[in-house]
């Protein structure tokens, strides 16, 4: 192990633990522990979301897809970008508006107010969606974090799990969610940097990107098809295994909650969007072609690696100085932080709020809510590390497996909610009962994926997504929802006209408005002479 690589290290451990201990300032309630006390600047939202989005697969699994199946893994880049932009027109303000009325501070808060389910039915199987998928989810970081621990320092993989644990622990169970957003915020940023540098350093190793194309050639040629090798049906189902994670967005506690947490709606339209998309596209082209020209560092004989899922830290190794790449490498460790401490930050409220607070009417202090909350971080935080120590993890599959189950479980109810007047209680409780029976049983028995027959490789959620979406849709059309609640639902995004008058259309009475009230700042500010 290289000193100058653990001095990197340390030195980013003491950003994360300055940040911790600023945040905790801040964390005196519930409401400020869970979403912010929804006090959460824009910049600091849109950070946040896609750095807790993407995780370790952002930096492991993707580039590793990329490594071993080349150009066609280009596929999930477009499903992810196609889900990010779906989460910001579709989702974002509207849920901010909804959420923001009803006073929910979680998702299952949200979707019982939203149909007045007086049962707490819907908050219940919330609670055991959140608790086995985020579970999962917070597994498959820790396996991240031990790969990456085990290339940069070695170490080995169940220590590396170990270590990331208790670094994420630790500073979620001080700072809650101010210092979950705020160590987002520097763990993006820094995500950003690694893949941003990484294939530029390959491309000028192998002396250009013409050459690197050539040695890929050269090792496998069908790594230089966009479908694999694949034509007719099979090519449209190669690509739709890859970019079926686009259904999985609307569905993520963990991304939603930073909507919720924002200051005002307005913030998450145009300003949110850009620096989302932005980085997005920045990050999964580096990750892309992390992964793919890794093939021909390989193939030329400069690197050698194991464990396709190592190829970003063993390039980081590979290439820089080691206090530099103790740094990089944190980098990575920041894609596993910034998703898991989200994800225990979410599961910690399905306990402690969702399950004592309103299920059992255990009715504590908000510093009693706070501290329970820190003890559900750690036991799951222990269950999930337990997960993550089985042999020979996939952190691609085991990410899929978990954003399927949350993404069917949550995805269907959530949009049918925001933007459809007749959904009903009854419909979202058999929707979300056959999303959580239907994902654990096929997945556990088959697999995150179809493994044979004409959808082979499209994954298992992709499926279940639009099935469980028609029985939300047939169940609401056959029950019938409150009024009151129709109501409310039609009236909180009806636009009100500037002016009152009934000899114009709404249309015309803005555009008359915007006219007058932009010739008034030029006469006021003296813009013409």
């Amino acid at each position: 192990m290289s000193w100058g690589i653990l001095v990197g290290f340390i030195i980013y451990l003491f950003i994360l633990a300055f940040i911790g201990w600023w945040s905790n300032k801040y964390t005196k309630n519930e409401s400020q522990y869970y979403i912010g006390g929804r006090h959460v600047h824009i910049l600091a939202a849109s950070l946040s979301d896609k750095a807790s989005d993407f995780s370790g697969w952002l930096m492991l699994g993707y580039p590793g897809s990329a490594f071993k199946a080349g150009v066609g893994a280009i596929w999930a880049a477009i499903g992810c970008l196609g889900g990010t932009l779906l989460n910001w027109t579709m989702m974002a303000v509207r849920l901010r508006i909804y959420a923001g009325k009803l006073k929910a501070i979680t998702i299952p808060d949200f979707l019982e107010a939203r149909v007045k389910d007086h049962t707490k039915l819907i908050r219940f199987i919330s609670g055991l969606i959140i608790l086995v998928f985020m579970t999962a989810y917070v597994a498959a970081q820790f396996a991240a974090g031990g790969k990456t621990f085990a290339e940069a320092f070695s170490v080995s993989y169940e220590w590396g799990a170990v270590i990331t644990f208790v670094i994420l622990v630790a500073y979620v169970v001080v700072g809650g969610f101010f210092a979950v957003v705020w160590t987002d915020v520097f763990q993006a940023l820094l995500m950003l940097t690694v893949l941003i540098v990484v294939p530029f350093l390959i491309v000028g190793e192998v002396g250009g990107f013409a050459n690197a194309i050539n040695l890929i050639g050269q090792a496998d040629p069908t790594k230089l098809s966009p479908f694999g090798g694949a034509v007719g049906l099979a090519a449209v189902v190669f690509a739709i295994g890859y970019a079926s994670w686009v259904v999985g967005y609307i569905g993520q506690p963990h991304i939603q909650t930073r909507f919720m947490a924002a200051k005002h709606p307005k913030e998450l339209r145009r300003p949110g969007i850009f620096i989302s998309i932005i980085w997005t596209i920045l990050v999964l082209w580096g990750a892309f072609f992390g992964g793919f020209l890794g093939i021909a560092l390989v193939q030329k004989g400069s690197l050698t690696v194991s464990d396709p899922e190592q190829i970003i830290p063993a390039l980081i190794v590979h290439f820089t100085p080691p206090l530099v790449a103790g740094i990089l490498i944190s980098g990575i460790i920041s894609a596993v932080m910034s998703t898991a401490d989200s994800q225990l930050l979410v599961a910690a409220s399905a306990v402690g709020r969702d399950y004592i607070h309103k299920i059992f009417n255990y009715e504590p202090t908000q510093k009693q809510m706070v501290n329970i909350g820190r003890l559900v971080v750690f036991i799951l935080g222990l269950i999930a590390l337990w997960f993550a120590l089985r042999p020979n993890p996939l952190v691609y599959g085991m990410v899929a497996t978990a954003w399927g189950g949350l993404g069917v479980g949550f995805g269907p109810p959530l949009i049918l909610s925001l933007w459809w007047k007749r959904i009903t209680k009854e419909g979202i409780i058999v929707g979300m009962l056959y999303g959580l029976i239907s994902e654990v049983y096929m997945e556990s028995t088959i697999g995150w994926a179809f493994t044979s027959g004409p959808l082979k490789g499209v994954p298992i959620f992709f499926v279940n997504f639009f099935i469980t979406l028609f029985v939300i849709i047939i169940v609401s059309l056959v029950t019938k929802p409150p009024e009151d609640v129709v109501k409310r639902h039609l009236s909180l995004y009806k636009k009100v006209a500037v002016e009152n008058t009934a000899e114009k259309t709404v249309a015309e009475t803005r555009a008359k408005s915007q006219v007058e009230h932009v010739a008034e700042h030029v006469l006021l500010n003296a813009l013409i002479p």
